[in-house]
């Protein structure tokens, strides 16, 4: 072997280790959190369970987990971790713990780089954790962006309606990562047995209906509905998260709307940019969501169209008479 095969030979070893080595740093370096807010003593006990959660996410060791947290809190964290093999990207988070209810707190923007495979956007996400008085952790999800949060919290406490709007910021975050993590067991319990699911195409004219439709406003002039059962609808999405591998899901724009005449009803339009490997769009997405059973809600009707009508408008809550 020559001295120039030997030297590129030599290059090669070191790039490798270099690589093995930054591999290794990632997967082990220490993450710590510490929180603001509420008493010391708490603050404390959060900060140093997360630290430890975030470390064992970071390296894998699920069983670690069990300590910190709830059955649905270990499941949750997971379901994430391991679908889209994320990691923290920070040594050090300064966060608040947020007092939610008098026994819930939340810990929000740990930000994680997941795996994102051959679907193209951001590999960065944040994680929201949920606890309880014990500071143990109850639920995880990925959040919707800091700017949106901010909007409708301020929106809630403006509109005397803060703790149902937190409630469904809650909702949102948790149906956007049940696409994140694939999870097609959720979804099929959060849409309803009758649930009417509609992909628009716009300025076409649609067919006579006897269900839901037929009783809307969403006239002749706008929209031909493709209409899907809830199962067609669960069979479809079974497909999609086989074939694809990460599914990169983000809600913008994000619109909270009350029913005037029923309390538990609401609607919630916001701008939804989907990619995957084998697929992308952009398009607006209309949720009618039922909170009759706060911990349970339900959603009655998604619709998604690819633009806004001509007039400007999306479809949305005005659109459907809501018979008690």
């Amino acid at each position: 072997m020559d001295k120039r095969k030997i030297i590129i030979y030599n290059i090669i070893l070191v790039t490798v280790f270099l690589v093995y080595s930054n591999n290794i740093v990632a997967m082990n370096s220490k993450v710590e959190i510490t929180t603001g807010g509420t008493f010391f003593k708490f603050r404390k006990e959060v900060g140093k369970k997360l630290t430890k959660v975030v470390n064992a996410i970071d390296n894998k060791n699920f069983k670690k987990l069990k300590k910190y947290t709830t059955k649905s809190g270990f499941e949750d964290i997971k379901g994430i971790a391991k679908e889209t093999d994320c990691y923290c990207v920070n040594p050090l988070y300064e966060r608040r713990l947020i007092k939610i209810s008098l026994n819930k707190f939340e810990v929000r923007d740990i930000k994680v780089k997941v795996d994102m495979n051959k679907t193209k956007g951001n590999p960065f996400q944040y994680i929201v954790f949920t606890l309880n008085q014990d500071a143990v952790i109850t639920a995880a999800r990925f959040a919707v962006d800091k700017h949106h949060y901010k909007n409708i919290i301020k929106k809630g406490k403006k509109l005397d309606d803060f703790t149902r709007r937190q409630k469904i910021l809650h909702f949102i975050e948790i149906f956007r990562t049940a696409y994140n993590r694939k999870d097609l067991e959720y979804l099929e319990k959060v849409y309803s047995e009758d649930a009417l699911i509609i992909v628009g195409k716009v300025l076409k004219k649609k067919k006579k209906s006897d269900d839901m439709l037929e009783g809307s406003s969403l006239s002749d002039k706008k929209v031909e509905f493709i209409k899907m059962s809830k199962n067609k609808y669960i069979s479809h999405l079974k497909k999609v998260f086989k074939t694809n591998s990460f599914i990169n899901v983000n809600f913008e724009k994000i619109k909270i709307n009350k029913h005037p005449k029923v309390d538990d009803i609401y609607g919630v339009t916001l701008k939804q940019k989907w990619n995957s490997s084998t697929y992308s769009d952009t398009g607006y997405l209309f949720l009618m969501i039922d909170f009759m059973n706060p911990k349970k809600p339900i959603i009655h009707v998604r619709s998604w169209q690819p633009k806004k009508f001509q007039d400007g408008s999306i479809v949305s809550l005005g659109d459907f008479e809501i018979i008690e």
